[in-house]
C-alpha cells in the first residue's frame, strides 16, 4: 500500500479511537500496529508490539517518574498541604486578594514536591475553595485560581512531564528540570498580580472581603506552618540543589528525595498519634502504582506509534519538508506552539507530547533553536491546554473538588488566567534567556 495512504489510514484510525473514548495509550498502540501491518506485514507489527513494552520503558532516566510520584504521594499523606495553605493564608492575610494569593503560593509550593498538576489541583482545591467562598469569593473566581495555579505542577521541578519530554527528545532531564524554575516562578507571580487586580477592580460585591484567612479553618499556628514550609524546602533543595550543585544526578535526586519524603511522613505520624503511618504509606504506594502504570502505558502506546512513524520515514520526511519551507524558522516555531491549542482541547498533556515531540523537536533543533527553550514553551502551551475547553482536565478536577461547583463556573473562572498564560508564553518566547540561563550554568 502507498505509504501516504497508510499514514492517512493510521491517523484516521487514531482520531476515531480517541473520539470513541478508547484510552489514548491503546489508541496509539492500535493505530501504530495497524500502520505497521499495512507498511510491512503482521509478523513485523507483532514483533514491534512485543518488544516495545521493554524498549520504551527500560530507560534508566524513567526511574525518576515513580520516585517523584511517590514523593508527592507521601507528602499528600503527611498532610503537609493543609499546613502550607494555612501558613500562606496567614502570610498574605492583609494583602488584597489574600486568600487567592495564598492559594497560588500553596499551589506553587505543593507543585515543588509533587510534579503533578492534577494532584496539586485536587489537594489544594479541597482545602482552599471552601475557604475562599466562605470569605466572599465567587465560585468561578475561586475555581479559576485553583485550576490555573495547579498547572504549575507540570512546570516547577520535579515535573513528570519534563521527564517524559526529556526521554522523548534526548534533552538533558536535569537541564529541563532546572529550566522550569524561572518560568514557574514568573507564572505564579503573574497569577498573583491578576488575583490582586481582580479583587481591587471587580465591581461585583462578591469580590469584596476583609481580614481573609486570619480566622479561617485552614489556619494553623505559625510554628506548624513554618515546619511545613521547611519540609517542602528540604525536598525541593534535594531535587534542585542536588542537580544544580552536581552532588546528585537527576535520577539520584529523585531517589534521595523520595526517601526523605518517607522520613518526613514517619516523623509527622510519630508526632500525631491519630495518624497511621503504615496505612498512609500503603495508600501512597497504591496511588503511585496507579499513576506510574498509566504513564508507562502511554509510553508503550506512544512508542509503537513513533516506531510506525519512523519505519515509514514520515518523521524524516516531515522534518525535511518543514526545514525546506520558504518561511522563517521563527514562523515554524510559532506554528508548532499554536498547534498545541487545538490538541489541548481534546488530549491530555502526556498524549500531546507522545504524538508531537518526536516530530517537532528535531525540526526546531535543526532550525538552530535551543531545545530546552522550546521544551519549556511546549509545556507552557500544555498548561494552557489543561484549562482549555472542552477537555480542560484541571477544570474538571477542580469542579470535582467542590460538590456545588459546576464545570461551567470553573471554565468561566479560568478564562482570565488563560490570558495570563498567553502573556507568560509571549515573554518567554521574546526573552529565551529567562529559560536557558540557569540550565546553562550546569552545562
Amino acid at each position: 500500500m502507498d505509504p501516504i495512504l497508510v499514514l492517512i489510514v493510521a491517523l484516521v484510525l487514531l482520531v476515531a479511537l480517541i473520539a470513541t473514548e478508547v484510552p489514548v495509550a491503546f489508541s496509539l498502540l492500535t493505530s501504530g500496529a495497524v500502520g505497521l501491518v499495512l507498511l510491512r506485514d503482521a509478523g513485523y507489527a507483532f514483533n514491534t508490539v512485543a518488544n516495545t513494552p521493554y524498549s520504551a520503558t527500560a530507560v534508566f532516566t524513567l526511574t525518576l517518574i515513580p520516585m517523584f510520584v511517590i514523593m508527592g504521594m507521601l507528602v499528600v499523606q503527611a498532610g503537609i498541604a493543609t499546613d502550607v495553605y494555612g501558613f500562606a493564608a496567614r502570610t498574605f492575610a492583609r494583602m488584597p486578594g489574600g486568600l487567592g494569593l495564598a492559594t497560588v503560593a500553596a499551589c506553587a509550593g505543593f507543585a515543588a514536591v509533587t510534579g503533578s498538576s492534577a494532584a496539586t489541583v485536587a489537594t489544594i482545591g479541597r482545602i482552599s475553595i471552601t475557604e475562599m467562598r466562605r470569605h466572599g469569593y465567587s465560585a468561578s473566581f475561586a475555581a479559576g485560581i485553583v485550576g490555573a495555579a495547579g498547572t504549575l505542577g507540570i512546570l516547577i521541578p520535579p515535573s513528570v512531564v519534563l521527564i517524559v519530554y526529556g526521554t522523548l527528545s534526548g534533552e538533558s532531564v536535569g537541564q529541563l528540570l532546572i529550566a522550569g524554575i524561572v518560568p514557574g516562578v514568573l507564572s505564579a507571580v503573574l497569577y498573583g498580580v491578576l488575583v490582586m487586580y481582580r479583587q481591587r477592580v471587580e465591581v461585583s460585591p462578591s469580590f469584596v472581603f476583609e481580614g481573609e484567612g486570619v480566622e479561617s479553618s485552614a489556619d494553623v499556628s505559625g510554628g506548624q506552618g513554618w515546619a511545613a514550609v521547611a519540609k517542602i524546602a528540604v525536598l525541593f533543595s534535594i531535587v534542585v540543589g542536588g542537580i544544580y550543585s552536581g552532588v546528585f544526578t537527576a535520577t539520584e535526586s529523585g531517589a534521595v528525595a523520595a526517601f526523605a519524603a518517607l522520613v518526613l511522613l514517619v516523623w509527622t505520624a510519630w508526632r500525631r498519634p491519630d495518624m497511621s503511618v503504615w496505612g498512609r504509606v500503603r495508600d501512597a504506594i497504591h496511588e503511585t502504582t496507579a499513576v506510574t502504570s498509566m504513564i508507562f502505558m502511554l509510553l508503550i502506546g506512544g512508542g509503537v506509534f513513533t516506531f510506525f512513524m519512523a519505519s515509514g520515514g514520515y518523521a524524516r520526511d516531515f522534518a525535511t519538508w518543514i526545514v525546506d519551507l520558504p518561511v522563517s524558522g521563527i514562523a515554524v516555531v510559532i506554528f508548532f506552539l499554536l498547534m498545541m491549542i487545538p490538541l489541548g482541547m481534546v488530549l491530555d498533556g502526556l498524549s500531546i507530547m507522545l504524538i508531537t515531540v518526536p516530530l517537532m523537536h528535531p525540526v526546531v533543533v535543526e532550525l538552530g533553536y535551543d531545545g530546552v527553550w522550546f521544551a519549556i514553551l511546549v509545556v507552557k502551551m500544555i498548561e494552557l491546554g489543561l484549562i482549555t475547553p472542552p477537555v480542560g482536565i484541571n477544570v474538571y478536577v477542580v469542579a470535582g473538588a467542590s460538590p456545588d461547583l459546576t464545570v461551567e463556573d470553573a471554565f468561566k473562572g479560568v478564562l482570565w488566567f488563560g490570558a495570563v498564560d498567553a502573556m507568560t508564553i509571549a515573554v518567554l518566547f521574546a526573552f529565551p534567556a529567562l529559560v536557558t540561563y540557569l540550565p546553562g550554568l550546569i552545562g
